[in-house]
């Protein structure tokens, strides 16, 4: 390009020097063409004057000569005209054309006076016409010479200004030369500038790119704008199976085997001279690394330069320490929560809740066995997941020895996929088939030394046994002391609060849950009853049939009372409680109490007391209790003898 301007450059000056001559040799030609034209015009004037002057000498001397007429008219056409004939151009001058007209005019009378002449009149006439004929074609000449000077006036000046106006552009072109010449010296010690630069650049990018292919970690360099891979070092190349030609190549297709660009694309996030630093898992490599990414200047526009650090297992270390840390709090929080919580069933479903979330499962289970069978105490299930512990009750374990073989050797059991056990154990997998499940673990509850049940779970996902066994093994033994727990505690309520004979509240209950009512507010009934008899059986028949006389009556007591609140508060006495009970509802159930006492072998005491709104509860069974002793009194009374209850009261 450069090369091309110099040489217009070089060339200007001589083709504007050739169209000056050019221009100035066709308006010279134009010029003498015009003067010659001018010139003949003003000689054929002058030819007209001479032979105008000629005709008149002859005519006057009588001798006629038609042929000059003509001629002179032919003449004065051609000048007022233009006339191939004789070479004549029309003379464009206003001041010309009209002095011609009038010659013609006065020509045209003097060919008149001519031909009056001729005919013999006058001479004078025509003698005095012709003297001013002559003096207008004088002034006709001098109007021609005069616009010949003037149009060669102007050819000069045009002459000039044509010359000035290429001298002008000639010393325009040649300071334009000199400039451009100098600008073209100047670009080309740039353009070497630029080429020592180039090459100093290429060599320091070869430099630079040494290095990073050098180095173990994937770099790649992409454009900002079209995503096309740029640069991609030794190692990515390796690593992604891709060749030196990078043409047409995305990086978003190369590096994450997508079809569009990354929705995480960080290019919006990247700021000059900054690092951006983030991690990421990919989905090619499955590979986390940490990433670092900066814009660069890649062979003159901007460009995205990524930096991947493998730090796979850094982060396998570091999320194995995070879920170790979430399954040491998850286990925390299920002994904490089967240290708290005295419902052991609330709390082993709450237990198993936190397993099965924690190893994503469907179903967290505890079976409980109690040869012959085994039973579901326990169950939690993932939402959408249909509960199976109503399904799972006393089942016969006769079919699925293997299992509790397994478990009774402390062994585990775990099943990846139950496919397997379709031909070794088919009553197995038809019981967990029926489930819809498709893996489990579990891990025996041990107690004394033995088999107690098994914790399990269903469905959990996949490659989590290794890391839950050692889990539920840990678990277990809290689950294990909880449910001996509740089970002392059971043992040590029957023992405080219930009567073993009867199976009612012992009067240490009814001493606390008066207590508790003492402020009720509200309706309240109590039936105080007392056996009739039992000293007379236990003394005739021993205290055995005794019991049984006792538990038969609690039997009875039981069945017409619609109340819980039933104690055994001495050896023949019973209290009922009633609240929030009606008066109908009371008197209904004491009078269903008496019927069916009425129909036993047994005969009671008895004395009830209702109240809507109870303001002291001891009062109620005070009256209550002087009630039963009345009709006790009137048992032995018409029974004649003297036994008479002491009397009591319950403070």
């Amino acid at each position: 390009m450069k090369s091309k301007l110099s040489k217009i450059g070089e060339l200007t000056i001589p083709i504007i020097l050739c169209l000056a001559l050019i221009f100035t040799a066709l308006l010279s030609i134009t010029s003498i063409d015009n003067l010659q034209g001018n010139a003949r015009v003003i000689n054929y004037i002058g030819i007209v004057r001479g032979a105008t002057q000629r005709l008149i000498k002859k005519e006057l001397n009588h001798e006629p000569d038609d042929a000059l007429i003509e001629r002179l008219d032919n003449i004065l056409y051609g000048l007022a005209n233009g006339s191939d004939e004789f070479d004549l151009i029309k003379l464009e001058d206003q001041t010309f054309q009209a002095q011609l007209t009038e010659m013609e005019s006065s020509w045209s009378i003097i060919k008149d006076e001519i031909y009056k002449v001729r005919t013999g009149s006058s001479n004078e006439a025509l003698y005095a016409i012709s003297e001013d004929y002559f003096v207008l074609a004088d002034n006709t000449v001098r109007s021609a010479e005069e616009y010949t000077e003037q149009s060669v006036q102007i050819a000069r000046n045009h002459l000039i200004i044509l010359n000035t106006v290429f001298i002008i552009l000639a010393g325009g072109c040649t300071v334009f030369t000199y400039y451009q010449e100098k600008r073209r010296e100047m670009l080309i010690r740039i353009e070497n500038e630029n080429k020592r630069k180039s090459e100093q650049l290429t060599r320091q990018q070869r430099e630079l790119l040494a290095p990073m292919n050098e180095i173990s970690e994937l770099m790649y360099v992409s454009d900002i704008d079209t995503y096309d891979l740029l640069f991609v070092n030794d190692a990515g190349k390796r690593i992604f199976n891709i060749g030196d030609d990078l043409s047409n190549l995305k990086c978003y297709k190369v590096i994450q085997g997508f079809d569009s660009p990354c929705e995480f694309c960080t290019n919006s996030r990247l700021k000059t001279d900054e690092t951006y630093s983030w991690e990421y898992t990919n989905p090619l490599l499955q590979k986390h690394y940490l990433l670092k990414d900066r814009l660069i200047e890649w062979e003159g526009k901007t460009a995205r330069m990524e930096i991947a650090f493998d730090i796979t297992a850094t982060n396998n270390e570091k999320n194995e320490l995070k879920q170790r840390l979430e399954r040491d709090n998850v286990l925390v929080d299920c002994i904490r929560e089967l240290y708290h919580n005295h419902e052991i069933t609330d709390a082993l479903t709450t237990v198993l809740a936190h397993i099965g979330q924690l190893f994503s499962a469907e179903r967290a289970y505890i079976f409980i066995f109690h040869d012959p069978y085994f039973s579901n105490i326990a169950e939690w299930c993932n939402t959408g997941i249909e509960p199976q512990i109503e399904h799972l009750q006393n089942v016969v374990m006769d079919d699925y020895r293997p299992w509790l073989e397994l478990l009774e050797k402390d062994k585990n059991i775990i099943y990846d996929d139950i496919e397997i056990l379709k031909d070794e154990m088919p009553a197995g997998y038809e019981l967990l088939s029926q489930q819809d499940i498709k893996n489990i673990v579990w891990v025996p509850l041990e107690k004394d030394n033995g088999l107690s049940g098994c914790i399990g779970l269903d469905n959990l996902a996949y490659g989590m046994s290794d890391i839950v066994i050692p889990f539920l093994q840990t678990i277990q033994y809290f689950i294990t002391l909880a449910m001996e727990r509740n089970e002392n505690e059971k043992t040590l309520y029957e023992m405080s609060y219930l009567d073993e004979l009867t199976t009612f509240y012992n009067r240490n209950r009814y001493i606390q849950n008066i207590t508790e009512l003492e402020d009720l507010q509200g309706s309240v009934g109590v039936v105080y009853l007392d056996m009739n008899g039992l000293k007379g059986i236990n003394d005739s028949l021993g205290h055995a049939a005794g019991d049984l006389a006792l538990k038969a009556c609690a039997e009875i007591i039981k069945n017409s009372s619609d109340s819980e609140k039933l104690y055994r508060i001495g050896g023949d006495e019973f209290v009922i409680i009633y609240t929030e009970t009606n008066e109908e509802a009371f008197y209904d159930n004491v009078e269903r109490l008496k019927n069916n006492f009425k129909q036993s072998a047994y005969q009671i005491a008895i004395g009830y007391k209702w109240e809507a709104e109870c303001s002291n509860i001891q009062n109620v069974i005070k009256e209550a209790d002087e009630l039963m002793y009345a009709d006790k009194m009137r048992f032995y009374q018409k029974h004649q003898t003297r036994r008479y209850r002491h009397e009591e009261t319950v403070e």
